[in-house]
């Protein structure tokens, strides 16, 4: 009894207390929770504040941009008159065709907001002025961003300039180059607006004809700020093929495009890759007008004259006023009938590719008062060369003789250089061309310029190489040269210019008033003579 009555109130008073401790850690453990929550809610709240700031302040910051534009425009007259090509409701939409005609579209966007807060001039004219707001309230005026486009862009000569320059057209073209430039041109015209307004020109300046011909029809009929895209094209090649007429409505999507591209400056009909019998020609195709034409490289089929109109040589020649740089290749079968004597006026640089003295004939009939260059591409046969120099002779003022391994089979310089005494200027590819005899005759040459690229069919051959080497230069420095005044070289000439016989020579050519100098930076631009 006294046992149960001891122990019974201890046992009640421990079940009394062991819940109150469950209870008490359970309440401690949810009040730290609770520490934590709150915690976690402070730096939530706080993030959340320094976030609405930066927000303002980006807003404050964006709403003095669109002050500073819309002061620059009101300055500036800024007016944005058309804008059509596809405008709706949400967006307005660019549509870029490619330059190879693929048929695809790149598209950019530019929200309804934007558009109303911002008013871009012409993008294919700078007769409107814009401008872009930088540090210290300074303008990068639009010229200066089409000059950062046009390098950001620039692919490698594209062997289509109006003008002579040695040696440009007979490096080797690098494509990639050209693809880099052409997707980085898609890419530029879809960062922004401006861009997009600077650089439209640019992407459309060059356009070569390929698959989804009505696609790019359709892509140069289009408009953009009132100005047609068409008029963007400065370079066109227009493949055979797209100007076959088995049908009389064949050529119809070529004849469109020479429409749509009024501006043109360099016409390309290519060589064929495939089989030239693959086109056929069985209806006449129209003349076109290329009155701003001043580049025109043809390679000529005697199928696709037949057909008369863009297909033909002759036509194409009387119908381009101002060309300035003809480039020629292909076998003409029979020198055509033209009528009258055709004239060139404007005419000064005549490349000659592969051709047959046909083709010579047919070209030494033509009347160009204004011819001061010839570059020759490949020896042609018969030597055929030596009715060009009797008949042009005497008007040229320089001669250039391409990299070609024919020039090393036989001596082409002493031909020319009897054909042609009056010449100024003559270049040559060192490595390509067979050392002539030292030359007695006087001329008038003042300028002979080098270009050193490597001949692989002789690089093994050591001692004929070096041979070689010792006949240039006696050429160079014994023949009788009385006005030469500059031998300008090109290329990487490497170890010979320290070669002890090359050094011999250029103190020869200097006691005889002659420089050696070697071309830096562009390809007009020489540094002094070696020596000094």
């Amino acid at each position: 009894m006294s046992a149960h009555t001891a122990t019974g109130p201890v046992n009640r008073l421990a079940n009394f207390l062991r819940p109150r401790k469950q209870a008490t850690a359970t309440e401690n453990k949810n009040v730290a929770q609770l520490t934590r929550a709150e915690k976690s809610i402070q730096v939530l709240s706080v993030e959340n504040e320094v976030l609405k700031n930066a927000n303002e302040a980006l807003k404050k910051k964006c709403g003095d941009l669109q002050d500073r534009l819309q002061q620059v425009e009101k300055r500036l007259e800024v007016e944005d008159k058309n804008g059509d090509l596809g405008v709706d409701s949400d967006e307005q939409e660019m549509s870029v065709a490619g330059t190879g005609a693929q048929g695809v579209d790149k598209r950019c966007t530019v929200s309804k907001e934007a558009q109303a807060k911002s008013e871009p001039s012409s993008p294919l004219s700078l007769n409107h002025q814009l401008g872009m707001s930088t540090h210290d309230h300074q303008l990068l005026p639009p010229e200066l961003w089409l000059n950062v486009i046009r390098w950001a862009t620039y692919a490698p000569p594209r062997l289509d300039v109006p003008n002579f320059e040695p040696f440009l057209g007979s490096l080797d073209h690098d494509n990639k180059g050209e693809a880099d430039a052409k997707a980085l041109k898609c890419a530029v015209v879809q960062v922004c607006r401006l861009w997009r307004d600077l650089a439209l020109s640019i992407l459309y300046e060059d356009v070569k004809v390929g698959r989804g011909v009505q696609s790019l029809v359709e892509a140069l009929g289009k408009t953009y700020r009132g100005e047609q895209l068409g008029r963007c094209v400065r370079r066109l090649e227009l493949p055979y093929p797209h100007t076959g007429t088995i049908t009389n409505t064949s050529s119809d999507l070529a004849l469109q495009i020479l429409q749509y591209c009024p501006e043109i400056e360099t016409l390309v009909r290519p060589f064929m890759q495939g089989p030239p019998d693959a086109v056929r020609y069985e209806f006449p195709i129209r003349s076109h007008s290329f009155l701003n034409l001043k580049r025109l490289e043809w390679w000529h089929y005697n199928d696709a004259t037949r057909s008369g109109g863009i297909n033909s040589l002759i036509n194409v020649l009387r119908h381009s006023p101002n060309l300035q740089y003809l480039i020629v290749g292909g076998e003409m079968w029979t020198s055509a009938q033209t009528g009258n004597v055709l004239e060139l006026p404007a005419l000064k640089t005549l490349r000659l590719r592969r051709i047959n003295p046909i083709f010579v004939h047919q070209i030494c009939q033509w009347r160009l008062p204004s011819l001061v260059h010839i570059v020759v591409d490949f020896p042609l046969e018969q030597n055929a060369l030596d009715t060009i120099w009797q008949v042009f002779g005497a008007r040229l003022c320089t001669v250039e003789f391409a990299r070609h391994v024919g020039f090393l089979l036989s001596d082409q310089i002493t031909r020319f250089l009897r054909g042609c005494p009056q010449v100024k200027t003559f270049n040559y590819f060192f490595n390509f061309t067979s050392p002539p005899p030292i030359f007695e005759q006087q001329c008038a040459l003042q300028c002979i310029s080098l270009h050193a690229f490597p001949c692989g069919m002789v690089t093994d051959m050591i001692t004929e190489a070096q041979e070689r080497i010792r006949l240039h230069l006696a050429f160079l420095s014994r023949s009788s040269f009385p006005a030469l005044r500059h031998i300008i070289l090109y290329g990487d000439w490497g170890e010979l210019l320290h070669d002890p016989r090359f050094v011999a020579f250029e103190q020869t050519m200097l006691s005889k008033g002659c420089s050696i100098e070697h071309a830096t930076g562009g390809t007009h631009s020489c540094n002094q003579s070696l020596s000094a």
